[in-house]
């Protein structure tokens, strides 16, 4: 089967498409197990007044949540590599708020050689419907089914 990888040269960006963050989806997964009693839990993830109570403006979305449209984009381009030593490290540098917009996006960078594999390094980001940086950081990914960590 061939993957996107396969197409791809340095430089190259994909993007994940663009995803409206909602309500019902922060309470889905912020709000705590459905059947526990006064669900849904109050944080500043699913509860205005909890958020304005530690200085927001108003409820924000988990990061967990547009993380995994970022790793779908992963697993998209990688296939079955990414689960076998795909890595990735990222930073937070602005809220996402209800209602906004996020998508998911990769720059490829190089395919290297480590010890004897190829591995892919990426720029990964995550930008709201004003084109903001919400998500930034770097992945790697063993390309041809084999992992260079090792492991």
């Amino acid at each position: 089967m061939k993957l996107p990888i396969d197409e791809m040269k340095p430089g190259d960006v994909r993007c994940g498409k663009p995803r409206s963050l909602t309500m019902a989806r922060a309470l889905a997964l912020s709000g705590g197990p459905f059947d526990k009693p006064g669900w849904p839990d109050r944080n500043l993830h699913t509860d205005a007044d909890v958020a304005r109570s530690t200085g927001l403006a108003d409820v924000v979305v988990s990061g967990t949540q547009w993380e995994g449209y970022l790793v779908g984009l992963l697993v998209d381009t990688f296939g079955m590599d990414w689960f076998n030593g795909g890595r990735l490290q990222i930073k937070i540098p602005r809220s996402v708020r209800i209602g906004d917009t996020v998508q998911a996006k990769l720059r490829l960078d190089e395919v290297a050689d480590q010890h004897g594999h190829r591995l892919a390094k990426m720029t990964v980001w995550c930008e709201n419907g004003l084109g903001q940086e919400v998500m930034v950081g770097t992945a790697e990914c063993p390309v041809g089914g084999q992992t260079p960590y090792g492991v």
